[in-house]
């Protein structure tokens, strides 16, 4: 093992998400210990296990970080004009996203497909982002007060279909991508059309 640097907390626990991400990306879940990653990252693995208490809580700060990636530096497709309604937005948003996935196709199996993929440190970033998401979407479209708690349900609910499309898009080659986009507005319509006023000015 190389000699070990002292680093300040923070230092030491994005360094140690740096080489659990890498690790992540190369490797099926279940076929890394934390002593790996441990020896990977050139520490101890009580060192380990003192920011990180199990491996869904490490993959959760990795996964947690990526949305973050994604929520601050996330901006429009350069190839499209910027959205001018509300519907607009979200399948501008959804295209990002989708972006997103491809980008961390092994990171999503995990979150999806592996024995780890309900543990609570690992849905808590995807909750919080779509939480967020839903907020902004439904505040600007206007909903009345008595329509909101069925648009929040509606918009759970279509979170959950574009998971199950996107998977069956980008890991079993069941569709095409551009079937996917066109699958997940009509259920956003489907789903959200009668409670938000979708064509109120974007966000």
């Amino acid at each position: 093992m190389p000699p070990r640097r002292r680093l300040p907390p923070d230092h030491r626990r994005h360094a140690l998400l740096d080489v659990g991400e890498e690790v992540f990306r190369e490797s099926s879940i279940d076929d890394v210990s934390m002593q790996q990653i441990a020896d990977r990252a050139g520490v101890t693995r009580a060192l380990l296990y003192h920011y990180f208490a199990t491996k869904a809580e490490l993959f959760g700060g990795v996964w947690a970080r990526a949305h973050e990636r994604l929520r601050t530096g996330a901006s429009p497709l350069k190839s499209q004009s910027p959205p001018v309604t509300v519907r607009d937005w979200a399948e501008v948003r959804l295209r990002v996203y989708l972006d997103f996935y491809v980008a961390n196709l092994p990171l999503v199996v995990i979150a999806n497909r592996s024995s780890i993929a309900s543990d609570p440190a690992v849905r808590r970033p995807i909750d919080a982002s779509f939480t967020e998401l839903s907020s902004t979407l439904i505040d600007a479209a206007g909903t009345q007060l008595d329509s909101r708690a069925a648009a929040e349900v509606g918009f759970v609910g279509w979170v959950a279909f574009v998971r199950e499309t996107s998977l069956a898009t980008y890991l079993d080659a069941r569709i095409t991508p551009s079937e996917n986009i066109d699958l997940c507005m009509a259920a956003f319509d489907a789903a959200l059309g009668r409670y938000l006023d979708l064509d109120a000015p974007a966000p």
